[in-house]
């Protein structure tokens, strides 16, 4: 997972420049065939170069497949938020219809598993033509003796950013620590099953509820996902040996960081000028990265100095929670927080 979320770092990183360059459908066709390599190249080797390249390969694939499709949405002639909740609904339906065809094929051949998600990911990639065509972006003229605010120090991208921070830790515990936490607990691995679907039909509510938690007004929207999230994971991860009670944290936690990845690239599109979408959400696309990387490294660092794992994922979630509860920012122009 840390080879994968370097590659997206890098990946995203370098996406606003290219944005300038070339179509998001662009991105979204590599990111396909990225995909069904890294799929394939497992299928034939169990090796360990094999691991690394397709671990490569699928960061890159995630880092264009969700950085380009976010920005090609939020160019529709839909409400940015209403684009994207489309998108992150449709995400949240695969993530809770894959993995049971996933479990069945995998208990027979682990192999054939991956040949076929290789073979879905080359369907998609026809599926590509039917997208809209939109232009690369056109870098807006500086103005004489304006001195231009990089993208990601603005105010309300810096907030959307965190937002995405904020969404990124919560996946990243869920990838990571959350089935070591249950194990610890003394949970059996179908209880990590039933919990893991239960937190991701969680986040695709999240993405249903956002438009009307941006009703409320952005800076409310950003800490309340902030808190149910961060918060939710937090006390999920102290209170394990109550199912019930962690179950129910859990599901909260998922809530919140549906709508943080619903809100985080609606805010980022908004905040800029319709040439300056692609930079913006790739900027806070690589801060999500970052935290998908350091956010397990900082719970594995922590587990030397506390008592269990539990305890080091609550600090680390709510280290993660609190700036982006306190900070400030501008609503985008023209529109009222």
């Amino acid at each position: 997972m840390g080879v994968s979320a370097i590659t997206q770092i890098i990946a995203r990183a370098g996406m606003g420049a290219l944005m300038d360059r070339f179509s998001t459908r662009t991105f979204i066709l590599l990111a396909l065939i990225l995909l069904a390599a890294s799929c394939a190249i497992l299928g034939l080797s169990e090796d360990l170069w094999a691991f690394v390249v397709s671990q490569l390969l699928q960061g890159a694939a995630r880092a264009y497949f969700f950085t380009g499709a976010q920005t090609h949405v939020v160019r529709s002639a839909r409400p940015a938020v209403t684009a994207l909740a489309l998108m992150n609904v449709t995400n949240g339906i695969g993530l809770l219809v894959g993995p049971l065809p996933a479990g069945f094929v995998g208990a027979s051949s682990l192999t054939l598993t991956l040949f076929i998600a290789a073979g879905i990911a080359a369907a998609a990639i026809p599926a590509c033509a039917f997208l809209v065509r939109y232009e690369p972006f056109t870098r807006p003229p500086s103005e004489p003796g304006v001195v231009s605010v990089a993208v990601w120090r603005r105010p309300s991208v810096l907030t959307a950013a965190w937002m995405s921070v904020a969404a990124g830790s919560w996946r990243g515990i869920m990838n990571s620590y959350f089935p070591l936490l249950l194990s610890e607990a003394g949970h059996s691995v179908p209880v990590v099953g039933a919990m893991t679907t239960s937190a991701n039909f969680a986040a695709l509510a999240g993405s249903i509820l956002a438009r009307g938690a941006r009703r409320a007004g952005l800076r409310l929207a950003s800490v309340l996902g902030t808190v149910l999230a961060l918060g939710g994971i937090a006390a999920m991860a102290l209170l394990l040996p109550n199912l019930v009670l962690a179950g129910a944290f859990l599901f909260i936690s998922g809530v919140g960081s549906g709508i943080l990845q619903t809100l985080g690239p609606a805010l980022a599109a908004e905040a800029v000028g319709p040439e300056e979408r692609g930079r913006s959400i790739a900027s806070i696309g690589t801060f999500r990265a970052f935290s998908l990387l350091v956010t397990p490294m900082s719970i594995g660092a922590l587990i030397f100095v506390l008592p269990s794992a539990a305890v080091a994922t609550a600090i680390v979630a709510i280290a993660v929670g609190v700036p982006g509860m306190v900070m400030r920012s501008r609503p985008p122009r023209g529109m009222n927080d």
